[in-house]
């Protein structure tokens, strides 16, 4: 199976809260109830997004940037929503790799930012508060700079958009828009179920996709595996 598309999410949306139509045909240049429909697909797959800034789904352990000697700054991902903290290094590939703790934002700023700075090899990091990063020395050389982090909730806005959502649970987006529905239209046997399969994916998703929380769902306790933080 494939994931389904903005446009699906919608038709789904539109034919389950039972509006009597067709379509809609486009995400776009809708107007009307079937605009109202769009909306409520996009507010849903953004909201649960946000529920959890992170989400397994969100994660991207993929992100590098070769240093600029002399250069201590760098700008942060276009994408960036929190960086995981535990995960840079430099050059992790290497048997000379050298992991970089994070100082604290304002104690860099009232201990370290002050005077000259000589150009050597870097051994923290700091997060600044736009999440572009900066070592507390400038480099002396060209590294491989390496880290993790989560993105940001990205709203689908085209017909072949898809939410970062797992396919298995992306019918969750369905049920939060048919809720919006049922509270916009006073609709409450559709609010009903809808809160039931909402509630019930919620809880699957939380329990797969966030740390610490798998064994909340298995029968057998001794399969829980507990990731470290």
């Amino acid at each position: 199976m494939a994931k389904s598309t903005f446009l699906q999410l919608c038709q789904t949306t539109r034919r389950e809260c039972g509006i009597t139509s067709t379509g809609p045909a486009a995400v776009i240049s809708q107007t009307g109830v079937l605009e109202k429909v769009v909306n409520w697909v996009a507010d849903a797959d953004v909201e649960i997004q946000s529920r959890w800034f992170d989400w397994d789904f969100l994660h991207v352990s993929t992100w590098d940037h070769e240093t600029i000697v002399g250069e201590p700054t760098i700008a942060a991902p276009t994408d960036i929503g929190v960086w995981d903290r535990e995960s840079f290094y430099l050059d992790y590939s290497t048997a000379n790799h050298k992991h970089l703790p994070v100082i604290d934002y304002k104690v860099w700023r009232r201990d370290l930012r002050q005077g000259v700075q000589t150009n050597q090899k870097p051994g923290h990091i700091i997060v600044l508060q736009d999440r572009s990063l900066r070592f507390e020395c400038p480099p002396d050389d060209v590294y491989t700079l390496t880290g993790d982090y989560w993105k940001r909730p990205a709203k689908m806005t085209a017909n072949t958009s898809t939410s970062p959502i797992p396919e298995e649970y992306e019918r969750i987006i369905v049920a939060r828009a048919k809720i919006a529905y049922a509270e916009s239209q006073g609709a409450p046997e559709v609010l009903m179920s809808a809160q039931i399969e909402f509630d019930d994916l919620l809880d699957k998703l939380e329990s797969k996709y966030l740390p610490n929380q798998r064994g909340r769902r298995q029968s057998d306790p001794g399969l829980m595996v507990v990731r470290p933080e």
